[in-house]
């Protein structure tokens, strides 16, 4: 297989049917196969999906879990199941921005077939409850139409299998920031994580979990942020991260929210098996990203 198409859902049938028939409404090589995983949806999701590939071209892997994997560990399990040279995960509440875009998937993997360094290819998002962009060009230009990215999207993103073949490319997260490990990775090795503003998708959410009230959610990311840099990064740099982290979060500092952190690096350090990444690589990061890397 060329390309695999892989969502992870829960409880989203509607929306998975519109990011399904988005991509069938693009050019697609004929070689592409989707992998849907779903979380154990309690509403329609499985008949959705086989009335969607009832009469449809292409080879669909389809399971109902038991149980909720979360995104990490759900998307590990869809790169699994996928065997294509290139693994496209997209949000089961997005979909690709046909009016503009209907070449897509071309595009991408031509990028991707053309640039062996390129190990992940992120993509534009526009959010709608947002009304704006949510990737913002953060790192130099590689080539004309292409930007270096410290760390890929996970809404919409394309992986060279070949890179992560053998292993589990996210990190396990149950929810948020599952791509800082793979992007770290890339970096690691000496490949690149690439963005592409000019291929789009559109994203759909119902709800708006990042409202202005939500402040357990941006405690989650601040805290999740720094406690996978700190079990990744080398010691060398721990100083300079808890520095970030207490500026990222003196508008909801407390001592609560500080154990929180610790807790969680503890919860890490005793579940994932990881190896710290080189100074060297920091350094790297740092020339083309700036403090953000932090």
């Amino acid at each position: 297989m060329k390309l695999a198409i892989a969502i992870i859902t829960m409880n989203r049938a509607q929306q998975l049917k519109e990011a399904i028939e988005s991509c069938f409404r693009s050019k697609l090589p004929d070689d592409t196969e989707f992998v849907v995983i779903d979380n154990a949806s309690t509403d329609n999701t499985q008949a959705v999906v086989e009335d969607l590939f009832h009469a449809s071209p292409y080879h669909l892997y389809y399971e109902k879990l038991n149980d909720n994997l979360g995104v990490g560990k759900g998307r590990n399990y869809a790169f699994s199941k996928a065997s294509a040279e290139y693994v496209y995960f997209l949000d089961d509440d997005a979909y690709i921005d046909i009016t503009h875009n209907q070449d897509f998937f071309i595009n991408a993997i031509k990028i991707l077939d053309e640039n062996d360094i390129i190990k992940t290819l992120t993509t534009q998002i526009f959010d709608l409850l947002w009304d704006k962009n949510r990737v913002e060009i953060d790192g130099p230009l590689y080539k004309e139409g292409l930007y270096k990215c410290y760390r890929f999207c996970g809404g919409s993103h394309f992986l060279r299998s070949s890179f992560f073949k053998g292993s589990d490319p996210y990190f396990p997260n149950k929810y948020g920031l599952e791509e800082i490990f793979p992007s770290l990775r890339v970096a690691e090795e000496g490949g690149i994580n690439a963005f592409a503003p000019s291929l789009n998708v559109i994203h759909n959410p119902k709800v708006n979990k990042w409202s202005s009230g939500n402040k357990e959610l941006l405690v989650t990311e601040i805290v999740s942020k720094y406690a996978i840099k700190s079990i990744i990064y080398p010691v060398l740099t721990i100083p300079v991260l808890y520095f970030a982290f207490l500026a990222r979060s003196i508008k909801v500092l407390n001592i609560k929210f500080i154990i929180q952190a610790h807790k969680k690096i503890k919860d890490l350090k005793n579940n994932v098996e990881t190896k710290r990444i080189k100074n060297s690589t920091v350094y790297k990061l740092f020339k083309d990203f700036g403090f953000s890397v932090f």
